[in-house]
């Protein structure tokens, strides 16, 4: 999207994180005008002149706490385009402050279907969970939030999470149920590491994975576990 000179002032904005200025004026924009500044505000051209991750982080902060209707799909939007050009760590203050705001479990679901997919270690994962106010205090809603993100780093820490509750049977099965119904291979090979792990029965369906009791002992360890999810 190209930038005329009638929006080159929210730009110079972002190059000095003037946020305050950069809200009054997208806030009092006609309803035309509007929508086409959120419609920049969702690509990366317009957030290219940031110092630093942790200013993107600032402002979206300050629109998110004032606004988050409006505003928070357009920062999730934003963020996962300059990802794509300029990789993020989520490892700022400012992000950290960025998640307080998102107290509703549906400003909180939104964040973590955005942010999820974009990490890569068990460790960033499960720091980003635990920094959601919603999920703080709440271990179930952490179990069956890591069931609901299909990657293989959530998967891991789901199992490794699950052993929490390796005293709650029904609990157990009724995850390793809902993966088989799921029908995909990683899910299915899940299933079946819950079946054998947990020595679960009455579980339905027939498991072509074979798990030595020697590759049980290692499921801690993410590339062992990954080794085994995905033959």
């Amino acid at each position: 999207m190209s930038y005329s000179s009638r929006y080159a002032n929210l730009r110079v904005m972002v190059v000095h994180a003037d946020v305050e200025s950069l809200w009054t004026i997208v806030t009092h924009l006609r309803t035309t005008d509007y929508r086409q500044v959120c419609g920049m505000m969702r690509d990366f051209p317009f957030w290219e002149p940031l110092p630093d991750e942790e200013t993107f982080w600032k402002f979206a902060t300050y629109f998110v706490n004032r606004n988050s209707k409006a505003f928070l799909g357009t920062f999730l939007k934003a963020m996962v385009s300059i990802h794509t050009h300029r990789p993020m760590n989520f490892s700022s203050p400012a992000f950290e402050e960025f998640t307080a705001v998102c107290i509703t479990d549906i400003d909180c679901r939104k964040v973590i279907e955005a942010v999820a997919p974009l990490l890569s270690t068990p460790e960033s994962l499960a720091r980003f969970l635990t920094l959601l106010p919603p999920i703080k205090q709440n271990h179930t809603l952490l179990v069956n939030t890591l069931f609901h993100i299909s990657t293989d780093v959530a998967r891991f820490l789901f199992f490794k999470e699950l052993k929490q509750h390796d005293d709650d049977t029904a609990m157990l099965r009724r995850y390793a149920v809902e993966l088989i119904r799921r029908g995909d291979r990683r899910s299915f090979n899940l299933a079946c590491i819950l079946q054998r792990y947990f020595a679960l029965e009455g579980v339905p369906g027939t498991f072509a994975l074979e798990i030595p009791e020697y590759e049980l002992s290692r499921l801690d360890q993410y590339s062992a576990f990954l080794k085994i999810l995905s033959r």
